[in-house]
């Protein structure tokens, strides 16, 4: 799966499509690559390698490079904060697919739940009304229900005073789902033949793990996030010689569901 892009090459390695919490199609994402002149992209979405497909097929046709990637949301039961790892190349899909399917399943119902509870706090939003905005991939995103009330007329951004209300702290319609332990994760890509990445570490302050995490079978460490500063990126890569991980890097581009603008290739 490895190889080095020349100087004059561009690559994004971190993009969520429609099939989980993106806004945007596959052919949208991979035809925006081209525009942008990227030679590769890994459209990583969340625990799902439904997309992987599409994508190779829209990469051949317009000639981006598709390296299969995926992104699990995993947590660390030590300190129950969230681990999300990447997963390059892995040749074993159905083995991954399969065991990433009962936490899709349970974020499912959490997220219907937390609709019932939106429902009941005076928003008429049910699940038929819904169903327009959840893409291919079938699971209901935060997101998702967010837009809906955009539409509606009771907020004017995915991200603002009605989402903290919702799903901040102490939020009407917080509702917790099951998440798959870090170990799991790491140990899953691995054995299914893939390289395990740790996505944006001071997102949810999980540098601190590499030492499990490469024992466990850690390869990589995303290095170019819109979350690091000069200053992050300097001890990630001190990280990364340390430890012998590669650098990974890319926008963890969600389109109109990202909180900040970040275009794609960014």
């Amino acid at each position: 799966m490895r190889r080095r892009l020349n100087p004059a090459e561009k690559a994004d390695m971190h993009i969520h499509s429609h099939w989980s919490d993106g806004s945007l199609s596959i052919p949208r994402i991979v035809k925006t690559a081209k525009i942008l002149g990227l030679a590769a992209i890994s459209v990583t979405d969340h625990d799902t390698t439904a997309g992987w497909d599409e994508a190779e097929a829209e990469g051949i046709a317009r000639g981006v490079e598709i390296i299969p990637g995926i992104e699990v949301s995993a947590f660390d039961p030590d300190t129950g904060r969230k681990v999300h790892i990447l997963g390059y190349g892995v040749r074993d899909r159905e083995t991954l697919e399969t065991a990433c399917r009962p936490y899709l399943e349970d974020r499912r119902r959490a997220n219907l739940q937390a609709l019932s509870l939106i429902r009941a706090a005076g928003y008429p939003l049910d699940e038929t009304e819904l169903s327009p905005y959840i893409g291919k991939g079938g699971i209901p995103y935060r997101q998702h229900i967010m837009h809906a009330l955009a539409d509606q007329g009771y907020t004017t951004s995915i991200y603002g005073p009605l989402y903290t209300r919702l799903f901040g702290p102490g939020g009407i319609a917080v509702v917790k789902s099951r998440y798959i332990p870090a170990e799991e994760a790491v140990r899953l890509i691995v054995n299914c033949g893939g390289e395990a990445v740790l996505a944006h570490p001071f997102q949810y302050d999980s540098l601190g793990l590499l030492p499990c995490l490469v024992g466990w079978g850690l390869s990589g460490i995303e290095c170019r996030h819109p979350s690091q500063t000069p200053e992050r990126i300097g001890l990630v890569r001190e990280q990364a010689e340390q430890y012998g991980l590669f650098l990974t890097g890319g926008s963890d581009f969600h389109g109109l569901y990202s909180e900040t603008p970040i275009p794609l290739g960014s």
